[in-house]
């Protein structure tokens, strides 16, 4: 163990400066994201009530027990920077594994800033905006790729790590369930390709295979333990045995569709031209005949473009068009094969430096959209913060005691900055959680914001008899009127 450790220690202290380069990129960016303190989704709820569930609603032990341990108490509190932190460093080593697993076992500057789009991809720049649960949902994503140290060891070691870091994964975010299959076919890709032994291969992927599904029963038996899961609805709800098929090839279909869609044009551009110089360089430095390698390069783009997506493939719910954060694992799998096709360009020149120069271009856009969707937040957030104020003010002039009710037609409007940004970027709006929605999160943060004791809920305007209601006040924003004890705002 001794003899491990300082092994440890000389190999960080010779890779010191790339490890330190990889782990700034991602404190720089998440911390951009951490700075703007918004609430995100739950965590609107979390800052006022310190609740967890993370167990009960949606069986994650790993995230409910971390958390716990995080914070010091069962009892949370928004621990400011300290979370982003600890986020930006288990995504650090979870791209530094992947880089050192498919790189033979070395370290380079380009493939390392490639592997920070595991974690800084737009599509997983939700799981990075939760305040009290990033680093539980960074640590899925870290289990997924380390038992893959131990891919060349004792197929005993594999297997038993494989079992336990999937099982964690399973109990922080099941969304990178994907993540683990797509290593598997990109270490498989390179062992047929150089025309290496195959039943020593086929010995390491039935191992992965058996230990990935032994997890999976593992985890739905303890999911069996928490029936209240079933208040969930939809979204934790596996297809019926004879409904799997139908399910599995509606989500293979809906799911890289629902990527192109919340994709820029430049980004699907450049990840093409990026495929393109894959499939050639992949043929060209293969140790087995063009039509074999096109085959083997043909069957992991496709299973590794489906098989990213993970169980909810066989989920119903099309989890990836409900939001991003489901959806993330094509990111991981486009990632992995960049750093592929980075490790084929060593081998021919010719086609090195317009590679390159694509791939850096490409890191440039994606690796600024974290800064940019930070932006967005803090106009939003300033946006709604202002609003707040203002219809509290009307507001305190109106409501009572007795007042039961507050309804609303909408509840304030985007920040105009926000808008002119997602313009340009399909997938913000559904990153950006939109002011006007009359949503638990917003409910919650007008409470927050105004002080005021009020649910705010939804209603339709022709539902409102104008003749039997008292305009009590009306100014540049809103109209408001009261009937009996509810009172109504009209958004102009």
């Amino acid at each position: 163990m001794q003899k491990q450790l300082n092994q440890l220690y000389y190999w960080c202290k010779e890779n010191k400066s790339l490890l330190i380069m990889t782990i700034l990129i991602y404190q720089a960016a998440i911390l951009a994201i951490g700075v703007v303190n918004f609430p995100y989704m739950d965590d609107t709820v979390r800052q006022r009530v310190g609740n967890t569930d993370f167990a009960s609603t949606y069986s994650r032990w790993g995230s409910e027990i971390g958390s716990w341990l995080v914070q010091g108490s069962r009892h949370l509190t928004d621990m400011g920077l300290v979370t982003p932190i600890l986020t930006g460093f288990i995504l650090a080593a979870a791209s530094i594994i992947v880089v050192y697993t498919l790189n033979n076992q070395k370290l380079r500057v380009l493939p390392l800033v490639v592997s920070t789009l595991i974690g800084l991809n737009p599509w997983f720049l939700q799981c990075v905006s939760f305040r009290f649960d990033s680093p539980y949902l960074a640590l899925s994503v870290f289990c997924s790729v380390l038992p893959f140290l131990w891919w060349e060891k004792q197929r005993g070691w594999f297997f038993g790590l494989s079992v336990l870091s999937i099982f964690m994964m399973c109990n922080t975010y099941q969304a990178s369930s994907g993540i683990y299959i797509v290593m598997v076919l990109a270490l498989s890709l390179k062992t047929l390709l150089a025309d290496n032994a195959f039943v020593p291969l086929l010995k390491k992927i039935i191992t992965a295979a058996g230990a990935y599904i032994l997890t999976m029963l593992l985890y739905f038996l303890e999911m069996k333990l928490h029936p209240e899961l079933a208040q969930r609805g939809n979204n934790v709800v596996i297809a019926s045995i004879t409904e799997i098929p139908k399910t599995f090839l509606a989500n293979s279909r809906m799911y890289p569709h629902t990527i192109l869609d919340q994709s820029t044009k430049v980004w699907v551009i450049l990840f093409v031209l990026l495929m393109i110089a894959f499939i050639v360089t992949g043929v060209q430095k293969a140790n087995v005949q063009p039509a074999k390698a096109l085959l083997f390069l043909a069957l992991y783009l496709v299973l590794g473009a489906i098989l990213s997506y993970g169980v909810f493939l066989i989920f119903p719910e099309k989890l990836a068009i409900a939001a991003p954060r489901y959806a993330y694992g094509f990111s991981v799998f486009a990632t992995i094969t960049f750093l592929l096709l980075l490790e084929n360009l060593e081998t021919y020149p010719w086609l090195r430096l317009a590679t390159k120069g694509i791939i850096c271009l490409l890191c440039y856009y994606l690796l600024s959209f974290p800064f940019i969707y930070a932006s967005s937040l803090h106009y939003q957030k300033e946006a709604f913060e202002r609003q707040s104020v203002i219809l509290a003010e009307d507001l305190k002039q109106v409501v009572s005691a007795d007042t039961k009710n507050v309804y609303a037609t909408m509840l304030f409007k985007d920040s105009p900055v926000f808008i002119n940004t997602a313009r340009n970027y399909p997938i913000l709006t559904d990153l950006v959680p939109v002011n006007s929605a009359i949503f638990f999160p917003n409910q919650v943060l007008f409470r927050t914001y105004s002080g005021m004791d009020l649910t705010i809920l939804p209603f339709e305007l022709d539902h409102l008899d104008k003749k039997q209601s008292t305009l009590k006040l009306s100014d540049y924003y809103y109209d408001i009127y009261e009937k009996g004890q509810d009172v109504y705002v009209v958004v102009k």
